[in-house]
This record gives C-alpha cells, sequence and structure tokens, in this order.
C-alpha cells in the first residue's frame, strides 16, 4: 500500500482531475411576481419562500 495515494486508490488507477469550471456571472435575484419581493434559489429554480411558504422544498418522492 501507498502512503502516497489517498485511502482506497490502487496505484493502477488513473488520476482523475475535474476541469475548472468557469465563473458564472450572476445577477440580482428576480422579483416575484405576485409579491415583488427577492426570489431565491430553490432546488434548481426560482421560487419566492413568502408567496408559497412550506410547500416548496426538495421533493422526497
Amino acid at each position: 500500500m501507498s502512503n502516497d495515494r489517498p485511502f482506497g486508490m490502487d496505484e493502477d488507477e488513473l488520476d482523475i482531475e475535474l476541469p475548472v469550471l468557469p465563473p458564472m456571472a450572476s445577477g440580482p435575484a428576480p422579483e416575484c411576481p405576485f409579491c415583488g419581493e427577492p426570489m431565491k434559489f430553490i432546488d434548481a429554480e426560482w421560487g419566492c419562500t413568502d408567496c408559497n411558504g412550506e410547500l416548496i422544498g426538495p421533493e422526497t418522492g
């Protein structure tokens, strides 16, 4: 077992390097069309927590 590799990585495994992602330009959050408050990014979508209350959240199946 080699000490120069992370735990569980064999010497014959390829070194996997992830690409460096470019920074994404982000602006201010869009306003809610109903109440006018800034929305939040929830579950990969813009949503207004004030208008939706507890109905917004990750889908649990």
